[in-house]
């Protein structure tokens, strides 16, 4: 990354960090739930933020099927060090990881694939904020008529497609 594009990276946090809140900003039960419960609660997971916030939903949201749209890198030795008899599918899932720099493409696939996902899905999102592709992804999902929930959590994000939850957009503070 060079000097310019760190610059850049961090006026966007900070950016990102005056609209941000904490579990004291959110008025929905399933998301003050999910922030108080999962990703407030230490674990003692020593890997990077993005990742830490993958573990902790897994283990949260009780997940038995993960799929990955694209190259995971090293996500799914950890996932399946800390969880080793989850599923590795390619539809139904419990999580949905969307790596950086996954192609649009497959992003619209999964979107339109309805047995992909289920209610209780969740897609996680590595660097909404990592590159201009992540970021026109990030509010594609965003604007989604299937999408309900997203929680901006500048090194990831959470994309969730509960029926019975009304649209919203959070930027949460980890």
């Amino acid at each position: 990354m060079t000097t310019g594009n760190t610059v850049q990276q961090l006026l966007k946090y900070f950016r990102f960090l005056t609209s941000a809140t904490n579990q004291h900003g959110v008025h929905s039960p399933f998301v003050y739930a999910y922030v108080t419960k999962c990703l407030y609660k230490k674990r003692p997971y020593h890997v990077s933020k993005s990742l830490k916030v993958l573990l902790k939903s897994t283990a949260y949201f009780n997940a038995e099927r993960i799929m990955y749209l694209g190259d995971d890198g090293p996500c799914k030795a950890h996932v399946l060090e800390n969880f080793p008899d989850i599923e590795m599918v390619s539809e139904a899932a419990d999580i949905v990881v969307l790596p950086k720099n996954t192609p649009y493409d497959s992003v619209k696939d999964f979107l339109s694939h309805e047995k992909a996902k289920h209610n209780d899905t969740m897609l996680f999102c590595d660097a909404p904020h990592g590159s201009p592709q992540n970021e026109a992804i990030w509010e594609a999902l965003k604007a989604h008529q299937k999408v309900t929930v997203t929680i901006d959590m500048f090194y990831c994000g959470a994309v969730f497609f509960r029926r019975e939850q009304a649209k919203e957009h959070f930027k949460i503070r980890i």
